[in-house]
């Protein structure tokens, strides 16, 4: 299975990989150099695919669209405050 990487982008924007526990993720989202945001999800598999064409695509990690963000995915001006959330997911669901 493919696993979210370490440094992605999405959007225009840079996520970096802070935190990532056994149900869920903090990504630091850079608006520009001074300005930063968190994002914090729950961990979601995209399973594998095999296309009528032949064409097949491993199970992997799914790092969050905007329709998701309120429903698995949450956005927070602070690092303090998506430490917070992070913990509360991890204690939700334990590994």
């Amino acid at each position: 299975m493919q696993t979210l990487p370490h440094i992605l982008r999405k959007n225009g924007f840079t996520y970096t990989q802070v935190l990532r526990g056994g149900r869920s993720f903090v990504y630091e989202q850079r608006i520009t150099p001074k300005i930063k945001y968190y994002e914090v999800f729950e961990l979601r598999i995209q399973p594998a695919k095999t296309f009528p064409s032949g064409k097949s695509y491993p199970a992997k990690e799914r790092f969050p669209g905007n329709e998701d963000f309120g429903e698995w995915t949450w956005s927070c001006r602070t690092y303090e405050r998506a430490y917070q959330r992070y913990l509360e997911l991890e204690k939700d669901h334990p590994s």
